[in-house]
């Protein structure tokens, strides 16, 4: 087995990790906060919602429980940041700076569009490693951002737990 030198200064400054809070995306930025440590690296957490056709964000929703109407997009953006919050305090445990990002749209074109807007040296993605007949329906996320992207994109799988 041949061991891969990386160099002690990667030119990492900035890496941008979309998260759908799978365990796939944990790891990632688990592995993405320990590189970005090292390197002297920030991190950009990104969750991109897509809607569902007919929705707009200004949609409005009503929330369990009562509570005053919202629209659609800041009721998400409430239940996302919050959510969020668990990856902030992973990066804190390492002392690395990171920035949550909520944005609705597209997953792969807006991963792309904040990796060039927020000048993104690599994209740190978990995987599901779907295989067969479930990527030939759904497709991998994964596998569209490493094709299109112009900066270095590393995958991180989770074995199924199975």
């Amino acid at each position: 087995m041949t061991d891969i030198a990386i160099p002690h200064r990667a030119p990492w400054k900035t890496m941008l990790v979309p998260t759908d809070f799978s365990s796939g995306s944990r790891a990632a930025l688990s592995l993405a906060a320990d590189l970005a440590k090292v390197h002297g690296a920030r991190l950009v957490v990104l969750h991109v919602a897509e809607l569902l056709p007919g929705l707009t964000a200004d949609t409005v929703v009503h929330a369990e429980g009562g509570g005053a109407p919202m629209r659609l997009e800041d009721f998400h953006r409430a239940q996302t940041l919050a959510w969020m919050e668990q990856d902030r305090a992973l990066a804190h445990t390492r002392d690395v700076p990171v920035e949550l990002v909520f944005v609705l749209g597209a997953v792969v074109s807006v991963v792309l569009a904040e990796a060039a807007q927020r000048h993104a040296d690599v994209i740190v993605m978990g995987t599901h490693g779907r295989s067969g007949l479930a990527h030939l329906v759904m497709g991998s996320v994964a596998e569209r951002v490493l094709r299109q992207s112009p900066v270095p994109v590393l995958t991180v799988r989770v074995p199924d737990a199975t």
